[in-house]
């Protein structure tokens, strides 16, 4: 199986500066990943981990809404992606990880392990100090993010962690 790794930087301007990077493997045609990042950090604070529910039922509730204005099905969401996509969240929340795809492949090749027959995942990522709407907003008006997005998944998994007043978000997205 051929499994390729891309990289690009790009940049946009919204009502604040938003820095967009891409990274994707997938088993089949690739997909792009994006991250997006708004504004500068406050004082530091321990992360709270865990997620949070309503936050992530939200996300979803706005991420399956869009895809459904678009004539597509709603995502599910899964345990263990969101297992993944909580543990980016943190990671990054917790500076163990940089704000980005690190550790990208290793996710996706735990997906692949887990569900047999995946052809492809995806991830967006951001932090900010945004609601659900902001952030999913934010997803839609960027290419890569509404590419992942409008995607041809089925599961998606979500993840969030506060550090301070800045939460880092995580969708990642598979098709089985």
């Amino acid at each position: 199986m051929n499994r390729k790794l891309t990289f690009t930087v790009f940049a946009f301007f919204l009502t604040f500066h938003l820095f967009v990077f891409s990274c994707s493997r997938s088993a089949v045609p690739s997909k792009s990943n994006t991250a997006v990042k708004e504004g500068p950090a406050p004082v530091s604070e321990e992360p709270t981990g865990a997620g949070n529910a309503k936050l992530i039922k939200d996300i979803l509730y706005y991420t399956n809404e869009f895809r459904a204005s678009k004539g597509l099905p709603p995502l599910k969401l899964e345990s263990y992606c969101s297992l993944l996509a909580q543990k980016h969240s943190d990671n990054m929340a917790s500076g163990k990880v940089g704000f980005g795809h690190d550790q990208f492949e290793i996710r996706s090749d735990a997906a692949t392990l887990k569900f047999k027959g995946v052809s492809g995942v995806a991830e967006n990522v951001a932090y900010g100090n945004l609601d659900a709407k902001g952030v999913v907003d934010g997803w839609i008006k960027s290419p890569g993010h509404r590419k992942n997005m409008l995607g041809d998944y089925n599961m998606i998994g979500i993840g969030t962690a506060e550090k301070g007043r800045i939460i880092y978000f995580t969708q990642f997205f598979v098709k089985k």
